[in-house]
């Protein structure tokens, strides 16, 4: 009820960020009713909260274990029912996404565990959506984002004296692409075949990035350094 009350809460605040930023959604599909695994790339530091915005319910998400230690914020995240991953204890990280989907919820997962390379690129996935995926059978919808780097605030901060790369969006056009629900299956104790999952899913992901790059150069008024600013690679698996 508690956390039902912050989304509550919320949900209009980030809408009119949203505003702010000219948040320009566009789906492929509507996401499906009941559990499932949303992954998106991770340009900014804003980015949880948009994603969160779009699912339109409340969704927990995977958080490095250290922004729960910021105060009041932390305490806000622990509320929501969002995951720490701390460093050292993932397993607990994995299991508690796991029951959470395995009871019906949504979770949100940036698979490249970090903010994406301030050039505009992506990081190699990492495996966790993926053997969640296989384990527990429910849909993946992969989301694409793109903004230009020139819109960003990128504040120094430390957590415990341990510094912590911010980068917000604080000037849009904010681009975010919502693909097609995808399935998997397959033997998760299989490591190369995982890997090869957690790769497909992030090029949906990286192609997604690309048409919302696309759709704001195309836009009235097309802005000229836009995130991803790379072509986008080609991934074989």
């Amino acid at each position: 009820m508690f956390e039902q009350a912050l989304y509550g809460i919320a949900r209009p605040l980030i809408g009119v960020y949203g505003r702010l930023l000219r948040l320009n959604v566009l789906q492929h599909a509507s996401l499906p009713d009941g559990p499932k695994i949303i992954v998106a790339n991770h340009p900014t530091t804003s980015d949880p909260f948009l994603v969160a915005y779009v699912t339109h319910e409340p969704a927990h998400m995977l958080i490095m274990g250290r922004i729960f230690d910021i105060p009041l914020f932390g305490a806000y995240l622990r509320h929501c029912g969002h995951i720490p991953v701390v460093d050292g204890d993932g397993r607990r990280a994995f299991n508690s996404a796991e029951t959470h989907l395995r009871d019906g919820g949504t979770l949100i997962i940036f698979p490249e565990g970090n903010l994406s390379p301030l050039e505009g690129s992506f990081e190699t996935p990492r495996s966790g959506a993926a053997r969640l995926a296989l384990m527990t059978g429910v849909p993946v919808v992969p989301m694409g984002i793109s903004l230009s780097p020139r819109g960003l605030w990128t504040p120094k901060g430390e957590i415990k004296d341990t510094p912590v790369n911010i980068r917000f969006a604080k000037r849009g056009p904010y681009g975010l692409t919502v693909g097609h629900p995808l399935r998997y299956e397959g033997d998760v104790e299989d490591r190369d075949y995982v890997r090869i999952v957690a790769t497909r899913m992030m090029q949906h992901v990286m192609e997604l990035a690309q048409e919302s790059r696309e759709r704001l150069e195309a836009s009235r008024f097309p802005i000229p350094e836009l995130w991803p600013a790379t072509p986008k690679p080609v991934i074989t698996a």
